[in-house]
């Protein structure tokens, strides 16, 4: 009798235990996915655990969302339906253990730029058991920069080439960190004549192209601002 009740209350113990624990929530991608594909959507991927050893009832809910003002906006895909970019939140019935879904970034065609979301799991029969918000990020770079390597060790920037230049010039950097990244051209009034990157870039080596028709010869000067690094160089237009 004595044996049957320990194991009784093991048994209770190890169900209040089990439905007593918090939803897993993983991203699969990195914290920003990049994307060089400017048309209409970019696709970030994670993982809702469902940790209580039969099927469950959960919610996924967007706690945040930034993205630019031409793009349509931010969804999400569960195990069984995909919502539109107006919802905050889905609903299903999760199988135990792990279930892929996705978070989509809906862009207007052709558009670039960078756009980011936090999303958290809950137990919908018990909201206060939930997941840590996740980070989802996603950038998309414009046709004029192109990525040549993703293994850098420092932050870089190059001189321009060929310099002097008509009218059109490449410009490369290096950044080893996921980071918002300014690349800008100025004249020698230090009034700014072309914005070449705006965005959050991943950690690698750019090559960005720089078409000067339409401004007369002269020096100019070229910034990037990348975190707490700045670096500034001059080239020179010859028409």
């Amino acid at each position: 009798m004595k044996k049957y009740f320990i194991g009784f209350f093991a048994l209770i113990v190890l169900t209040v235990t089990l439905f007593s624990q918090n939803p897993g929530f993983t991203r699969i991608d990195p914290e920003w996915v990049q994307t060089w594909d400017t048309s209409f959507e970019a696709k970030s991927h994670a993982i809702v655990n469902n940790p209580y050893g039969v099927a469950e009832n959960l919610r996924v809910i967007r706690t945040s969302g930034v993205w630019p003002s031409n793009w349509v906006g931010i969804g999400i895909c569960d195990i069984n339906n995909c919502y539109g970019t107006g919802e905050t939140l889905a609903v299903a019935i999760y199988p135990p253990g792990n279930s892929e879904i996705y978070i989509y970034y809906s862009k207007i065609p052709p558009s670039s730029g960078s756009a980011y979301s936090t999303w958290r799991v809950e137990r919908v029969s018990n909201p206060s058991l939930q997941s840590p918000e996740v980070f989802f990020g996603v950038t998309t770079a414009p046709i004029s920069i192109t990525q040549i390597s993703s293994v850098i060790k420092e932050f870089n920037l190059s001189q321009n080439y060929p310099n002097p230049f008509n009218p059109n010039t490449k410009i490369n950097f290096s950044i080893p960190n996921g980071e918002h990244v300014s690349l800008r051209v100025y004249n020698m009034l230090g009034r700014e004549v072309k914005v070449l990157v705006n965005e959050v870039l991943t950690p690698g080596e750019y090559e960005a192209d720089f078409n000067a028709k339409g401004l007369s010869s002269g020096m100019y000067y070229y910034s990037l601002r990348a975190g707490e690094y700045v670096d500034v160089k001059k080239m020179v237009l010859v028409k």
